[in-house]
């Protein structure tokens, strides 16, 4: 998708602005940064090399960044549904391109 298309911006400015208020008073995602930071807390304790911490490091960075893009892409694609509705085209069940 264009990194300039109206869809694109809209979606920005929903994720890096109001998602952010959002997720702060969202209990289950509080409860999951609970739990990550008890994760991340036990890591520290066993005291690994630096090499092994470097590695889990990238390793959980690439893991969040695919998160991110699923759910940036889920969101996409949701509000094309929305306007392929509001156009009043039927929905397909097939892999499509986004436009």
């Amino acid at each position: 998708m264009e990194k300039e298309s109206a869809l694109y911006q809209l979606m920005d400015t929903r994720m890096n602005g109001i998602m952010n208020g959002i997720v702060s008073s969202d209990g289950e995602y509080q409860a999951i940064i609970r739990r990550s930071d008890e994760y991340s807390g036990k890591l520290d304790e066993m005291e690994l090399p630096k090499e092994v911490r470097l590695l889990i490091d990238r390793y959980v960075s690439e893991q969040n960044a695919l998160g991110s893009q699923y759910g940036m892409l889920a969101y996409l694609l949701g509000f094309s549904d929305c306007k392929t509705v509001f156009l009043g085209k039927c929905l397909s069940t097939e892999p499509q391109q986004m436009s």
